[in-house]
């Protein structure tokens, strides 16, 4: 199973073997920054796609193996969410629902007129009624004259889709599906107590911040903010009239959203433009400027939220994740600005130290999403277990 994580600042691969009962061991790393991309979205297939040929030759070395196709994630402010019903007439006489009612409603409730440009990626069930009866979770063998199906759905720029698709195949890869990149971070960061409380994930990549809200075991709202760490680096570089590179080097090494993190009379050092020289400055001038841009995107997403009407009801506060939420004092700052508890979302993974970290969140819930993709196509019985397996990864 391959996870192919396409992102703003990093490209990752990661190469699993699969084990009983959806374990799986990571045997395969790769990264190489990225070229081509701009806030999540391909902008130079040619540039992309020798990146992720970079990438993934390089996860094919480590684990020794040889991959044809990959999950891949998505992201971008095309990205767009929205809910919708489905509603279909039991007529059999016993009245008792089956896989295949299920299937027809499904498809009923993700009937949308689209613009020529868009497309479905998802559909998320979140819950189903029977004879006006809410909150059912498997309706499959339950009796009913009227099954209803409350959705959230993704949809996606075809152009842009197509366009991710292209950079692995020009790289010699065959994309096995697109997956949101926020749908993937949470399978992998958030626990399904958390899921069903009501929680934020705030996954803060270069150029973006996906915003996604789960309840009651679905997810129930989703946004792309065209706004991330980069935005930080570029303002650290204006501000102290520096290169990008010596910027992101600065932010890693000193960066904090809060003063509270300093040292006394702390100082940096920093590289002027084109080797002519260098200067210090007090670390609190770095933390201010890095402040008003991490103040600026929790603002935004506070927002979103109070625009979403879920945020009175998000129990399990906020988990940050993406490369981003490595930033010290960014968690009190989340905490802060949104009013509710906040947690670094580590990837729920056991066997590997080196994976235990938020840039490799969005990888490992590909290859999360990927087994369950494959366990549902393997039964026997495939309709009947394929719907009852998937219902059980959004409850």
């Amino acid at each position: 199973m391959v996870g192919l994580d396409i992102g703003t600042t990093k490209i990752c691969t990661l190469i699993a073997k699969v084990k009983e009962k959806g374990d799986f061991e990571v045997v395969g790393i790769g990264k190489a920054p990225s070229r081509g991309l701009s806030k999540g979205v391909v902008i130079n297939i040619k540039k992309t796609s020798e990146v992720v040929e970079k990438s993934v030759r390089r996860a094919e070395f480590d684990a020794g193996l040889k991959v044809r196709r990959a999950w891949v994630s998505i992201a971008g402010a095309h990205i767009q969410g929205r809910d919708n019903r489905g509603l279909i007439k039991i007529e059999k006489e016993d009245r008792v629902i089956t896989p295949r009612d299920v299937e027809m409603l499904l498809k009923d409730a993700s009937r949308l007129i689209l613009p020529a440009n868009r497309e479905i990626i998802h559909v998320l069930p979140q819950e189903f009624l029977i004879d006006d009866q809410d909150q059912i979770k498997e309706p499959v063998g339950m009796r009913g004259a009227r099954l209803e199906a409350k959705v959230h759905i993704i949809t996606a720029s075809s152009s842009h889709r197509r366009n991710i698709e292209e950079s692995l195949r020009q790289a010699g890869y065959e994309p096995e599906g697109v997956v949101l990149q926020s749908l993937a971070s949470g399978m992998a960061t958030l626990s399904p107590e958390e899921q069903n409380l009501g929680v934020v994930l705030l996954d803060i990549g270069g150029g973006t911040t996906d915003l996604a809200i789960f309840l009651k075991g679905g997810m129930r709202f989703t946004h792309v903010l065209g706004v991330g760490g980069n935005h930080i680096t570029n303002d650290i570089a204006v501000g102290l009239h520096t290169t990008r590179t010596e910027a992101e080097e600065i932010k890693i090494k000193y960066g904090s959203a809060l003063m509270d993190s300093l040292k006394m009379n702390e100082e940096i050092q920093v590289k002027k433009v084109a080797g002519r020289g260098a200067y210090r400055i007090k670390a609190e001038q770095l933390v201010r400027i890095i402040q008003m841009r991490v103040e600026e995107i929790f603002e935004l997403v506070d927002r979103e939220l109070k625009k979403s009407g879920y945020k009175d009801l998000i129990t399990a506060g906020t988990v940050l994740t993406g490369g981003c939420s490595l930033l010290r004092g960014i968690k009190e700052k989340a905490e802060e600005k949104l009013g509710l508890p906040a947690r670094i979302g580590y990837p729920r993974i056991s066997n590997s130290e080196e994976l235990n970290s938020p840039i490799y969140a969005t990888a490992i819930g590909l290859i999360l999403y990927g087994i369950r993709e494959r366990e549902k196509f393997a039964s026997k019985d495939k309709l009947g277990m394929r719907i009852k397996e998937w219902l059980k990864d959004f409850f």
